[in-house]
């Protein structure tokens, strides 16, 4: 079976442990992405939040031809949950608590790549709630970076990771966090 792995993080310019049998293209589904989870580490990552402007994916061809395999390689990976590794098939198989919107917009790109049988990608949701006791806002999400940054001679490493992730997302991946760190000099 032939599994593309959809990325757009960290996956892309860090894969570590991930078994990937193609170099990454630039012609993922478009997904409604944004630096919206803050990570163990104090990272801004990017999840999938629908309702948020689509971004540019990229995506790979596993090693691996068995569903299961492929998915836990990326669980590993990521030190995710196995559920939180999402999938959906060309027969419209889709794992539990996908977005109707994204398993949409999947599917449509499956159709349009022949010989892919299985898109799997993080499905990690924001943690916003959690860690800063509101819902998710740009406007929030570009505070918190400019916390980082007024506490970076405190926190370096943090600050430098939160950094790195943001400046590192793949080129087009043009969200509204990306910017405006990006007028804030972060090139």
């Amino acid at each position: 079976m032939s599994i593309a792995i959809v990325g757009w993080g960290s996956l892309i310019w860090c894969p570590g442990s991930l078994r990937v049998k193609t170099p990454w293209r630039r012609d993922g589904p478009g997904l409604p992405i944004e630096f919206a989870r803050i990570s163990r580490d104090g990272r801004l990552t990017l999840v999938i939040h629908p309702g948020t402007e689509d971004q540019m994916t990229c995506w790979a061809l596993s090693e691996l031809e068995e569903l299961r395999d492929a998915r836990d390689n990326v669980q590993k990976r990521e030190g995710a949950k196995l559920e939180d590794i999402h999938y959906l098939d060309q027969s419209g198989h889709v794992a539990d608590g996908v977005p109707p919107e994204v398993a949409r917009k999947i599917s449509e790109w499956l159709d349009a790549h022949e010989g892919v049988q299985v898109a799997i990608w993080t499905g990690l949701p924001s943690n916003w709630r959690e860690k800063r006791g509101r819902e998710f806002s740009a406007e929030d999400a570009i505070r918190y970076l400019e916390e980082l940054e007024a506490a970076a001679d405190r926190r370096k490493v943090t600050y430098d990771r939160a950094r790195e992730y943001v400046r590192n997302a793949p080129p087009g991946v043009e969200t509204v966090v990306r910017k405006a760190m990006r007028a804030r000099g972060w090139t």
